[in-house]
């Protein structure tokens, strides 16, 4: 019978060469586990350059008219536009005013012009909703000498310029009038494709009480700054 401390030898010897590989050498070492896949962030997942839904669309812009500057900052969301006016005077150490809108849609222009001949400006805000139907508005305020304001808006339109009317809008100042145009639809058309052929043309005058009709024509689709538009 062998001594216990000579087989305890044994058995460890034994577990040894067990353990070699091949021709005596040592095992491969383990292979590592493989490293878990972690998905991005959200941040990380949404395309370059493209804002959450929830992240305001910044424009900034500065107008001058009648020696006055109009600064504008502009921040939209989703189908909300909130419009920051600073107004600047032609007086000289007047206070700076700081005037607020807020609109459904986003701005798709904005005029410094003094429609009444006042020597004091108005500023005009073109608004525009989303969608394939683009309608449009006019909203802003008039100034007196003493940098007050008084708001204004574009009339609605009436029973019969609203006959073929189905948005798509287009506003600017010519002169002393600011002018509004849109294409004419027939009742089977869709918002792509409006086909009486003729754009409704409607110029407002600016009076005592605000902005007014003064006129209103058809015009051929062809040849007006409509049928630009519409061709894009």
């Amino acid at each position: 019978m062998r001594a216990p401390g000579r087989l305890a030898l044994l058995l460890v010897a034994t577990a040894t060469l067990a353990g070699c590989g091949e021709n005596g050498r040592d095992p491969a070492p383990p292979t590592p586990a493989a490293t878990p896949h972690i998905p991005p962030t959200a941040i990380e997942a949404e395309p370059t350059g493209t804002p959450a839904a929830d992240t305001p669309v910044i424009r900034s812009l500065r107008l001058s008219g009648s020696g006055w500057q109009f600064d504008l900052d502009t921040a939209t969301v989703g189908d909300a536009t909130r419009i920051d006016v600073l107004v600047l005077t032609a007086t000289v150490g007047a206070a700076p005013q700081r005037l607020r809108l807020d609109v459904v849609g986003g701005l798709a222009e904005a005029f410094a012009t003094d429609l009444d001949g006042d020597s004091a400006p108005e500023l005009l805000l073109w608004t525009r909703s989303g969608g394939s139907s683009a309608e449009g508005d006019v909203r802003g305020w008039r100034f007196d000498a003493a940098g007050g304001a008084t708001a204004i808006q574009a009339p609605t339109l009436d029973d019969e310029a609203a006959i073929g009317w189905r948005g798509r809008d287009q506003f600017g100042v010519q002169g002393d009038a600011l002018v509004r145009s849109f294409p004419l639809y027939r009742d089977d058309d869709d918002n792509a494709s409006p086909s009486a052929g003729f754009v409704r043309v409607i110029r407002y005058r600016l009076d005592a009480e605000g902005l007014a009709v003064a006129e209103t024509t058809l015009e051929p689709m062809d040849g007006t700054p409509q049928a630009d538009v519409l061709a894009r």
